[in-house]
């Protein structure tokens, strides 16, 4: 974040102090702040769903990893274990926790 200038600020006796934050602008506003307000609420909305994919995210590679374990996959000499199955490679990298997928055909990825 940039760094904000000392604002000095006199107030009904005429003394004066800084402050760091920024003051308001009561009645002022740029000409596309409806604009301004819808873009936000949209990005506020996708904010939240974002969120909450990555959590829902991190509970399935917690599944997709515990499966692997289960079936007790060798890994490679780099550490990384690979799964190749009904047209679909998977590789995971443990240092990382990076599940890769890849589908020979864009059909598989459909199901």
């Amino acid at each position: 974040m940039g760094r904000k200038k000392k604002t000095e600020i006199k107030n009904e006796k005429t003394e004066t102090f800084d402050t760091d934050e920024q003051m308001d602008l009561m009645d002022v506003q740029p000409e596309n702040a409806q604009e301004i307000i819808e873009a936000v609420k949209k990005y506020k909305k996708f904010q939240g769903a974002r969120i909450k994919a990555g959590i829902k995210e991190v509970e399935l590679k917690g599944i997709v990893k515990n499966l692997v374990k289960a079936a007790k996959l060798q890994p490679l000499e780099d550490g990384v274990t690979k799964l190749r199955f009904n047209h679909v490679e998977i590789s995971i990298t443990p240092r990382d926790e990076i599940i890769k997928i890849k589908y020979d055909d864009e059909e598989f990825a459909e199901e």
